[in-house]
């Protein structure tokens, strides 16, 4: 592997999410990256809609910078942490379980008149658009994420606990409503109390995991 392509984990991360707790753990690499990705996460920011009680995600600098520059429009940051941490290119995690070391690019579709679905999954993203032809394909690669084993649900772990590092599921919902939207959360808290409100699980297992994502704050 070259070194020139492998991300130190924690030299990036502590530039880049500062405001997490990291235990240092030396020079030991946790993932590696394609000879022209950026080596490092990119943070992606939740906003949301309080008129049409909408939802979206992203982690692209021109969109997060379009939406900033609204000030007091519809959309609005739901939160100054990011909503998770992704990459923005096929990340292999190193030292973990399961058959899905891979980051998987995540694809995004335009639901009109104004929503999204985003997927890790290719396979998933290839139905979507043949079952709806009336979707806009946007990007194959709004960002990248890891796939949950499909039978239950359950993310990559590493083998040792590393630095308080692991990663965790991103659950995917829709509103079951006419104007149609999804919402991506790592909160289990927040997934149960908005399928109290009526929202829709969806992805893999029980629960619905849509991606995983690796999680420092743990």
């Amino acid at each position: 592997m070259n070194t020139r392509n492998a991300w130190k984990w924690l030299a990036a991360v502590a530039g880049i999410v500062s405001a997490l707790t990291i235990a240092p753990v030396g020079a030991l690499q946790l993932f590696e990256l394609d000879p022209d990705a950026s080596d490092r996460p990119i943070p992606v920011y939740e906003y949301y809609n309080a008129r049409t009680d909408h939802y979206f995600v992203t982690g692209a600098t021109a969109e997060i910078a379009l939406l900033e520059s609204l000030g007091t429009g519809e959309w609005q940051r739901h939160s100054d942490t990011p909503a998770f941490m992704a990459f923005d290119s096929a990340a292999v995690a190193l030292h973990v379980n399961g058959e899905n070391p891979q980051a998987q690019p995540v694809c995004r579709y335009f639901i009109p008149p104004a929503s999204h679905f985003l997927s890790a999954s290719k396979a998933e993203c290839d139905a979507v658009g043949a079952t709806y032809p009336e979707f806009v394909f946007e990007t194959a690669s709004a960002f990248h994420a890891w796939l949950p084993e499909q039978a239950t649900g359950a993310c990559p772990f590493l083998r040792v606990k590393i630095g308080g590092f692991e990663f965790v599921p991103v659950y995917r919902l829709w509103n079951a409503r006419s104007d149609t939207n999804h919402r991506l959360t790592t909160s289990h808290a927040e997934r149960a109390a908005m399928i109290e409100q009526g929202w829709v699980t969806e992805g893999y297992g029980p629960e619905g995991v849509a991606m995983c994502v690796p999680n420092w704050s743990v």
